[in-house]
């Protein structure tokens, strides 16, 4: 409010006004408190929202687990009864391949018998291979499978397994082939094991090969720790969605009709586990499958001439 005095002396001229209204500073005006709102209802929201996914999250993992548990019983449940038919009809194979192999000797003279028989006796034995298999499958699970690491020569044996599986391989119309180094090595294995290995790879190139099946030995170095074993063949190819599970156990690969138990694999690189090495699948194109057996030339116990030491 202001007043002036005249020339005069006199106060009774008009008074002036000037009217300020201070306005509050942002954080105090309605939009901000609109703002604050706005944000506290989005804090909600989010806590909210993150509450309750973190709520589905450790109730899909109950899940999972629940889920996961269910099949390892499943899977158990699955080994304990292909386990215990093993046990009930592997007697009886016993009895039976007996008897067929004395028929044979007795009246493999004749033609249409001997080839009957024959059947008869291929199928038995492969019967009583699946069996042993399983049960062997069912010692690696159960970690019942010792091993006995002995001084071997690496490339005659795998030579020996190589031929046994010629004539399966020329009945199937497949080229078997062996690649290995003209210098002999040795390393320790568990004989029995190894050939179980390689028998079952060797047997799986053939089964799933085009017309063409390899095993090839990789020439050792002088340094050498380890030495490295490929079987490959030039089948369909595997799946990439099967790629990761070809060595799950019971798992087939979809779109084959190729007879198995879906545990030759698994048996394979249990075994190759336990002899401190890897098996693995390196490629799985079409023509171009092929399967590495990498094992050390060395075990921490080993046995030689009756004997034994403990290297490490």
């Amino acid at each position: 409010m202001v007043q002036a005095e005249s020339n005069t002396g006199s106060w009774l001229g008009k008074e002036r006004r000037l009217f300020i209204k201070i306005r509050p500073p942002f954080w105090k005006s309605n939009a901000a408190y609109l703002l604050y709102l706005l944000l506290t209802a989005a804090a909600i929201f989010m806590a909210t929202r993150l509450y309750r996914k973190n709520l589905e999250r450790k109730n899909l993992r109950k899940l999972q687990l629940f889920e996961h548990e269910k099949e390892k019983e499943i899977y158990q449940a699955k080994i304990e009864f292909f386990t215990h038919i093993a046990h009930e009809i592997q007697t009886p194979l016993t009895l039976i391949s007996g008897p067929i192999e004395w028929l044979i000797r007795q009246f493999g003279s004749h033609p249409d018998i001997n080839k009957s028989l024959s059947i008869a006796e291929k199928n038995t034995r492969r019967l009583v291979a699946l069996t042993s298999q399983l049960l062997d499958f069912r010692k690696t699970e159960a970690s019942q499978f010792s091993l006995n690491f002995v001084k071997t020569d690496i490339t005659a044996l795998v030579a020996d397994i190589t031929e046994g599986f010629k004539e399966q391989a020329a009945g199937n119309h497949i080229s078997m082939e062996l690649l290995a180094p003209a210098t002999p090595f040795m390393a320790f294995v568990d004989r029995e094991a190894f050939i179980k290995i390689c028998s079952n790879m060797v047997s799986n190139a053939i089964k799933y090969a085009g017309a063409r099946a390899l095993v090839q030995i990789e020439p050792l170095a002088e340094k050498d720790e380890y030495f490295t074993i490929y079987f490959n063949n030039d089948g369909k190819g595997i799946p990439a969605e099967y790629r990761q599970r070809v060595f799950d156990p019971f798992v087939r690969v979809g779109g084959n009709n190729k007879p198995g138990t879906g545990i030759g694999l698994s048996l394979a690189r249990s075994l190759t586990e336990l002899h401190n090495g890897t098996l693995q699948l390196v490629s799985g194109e079409p023509d171009q499958v092929s399967f590495e057996l990498r094992l050390p030339i060395h075990q921490e116990i080993e046995f030689q001439l009756g004997s034994w030491k403990k290297i490490k």
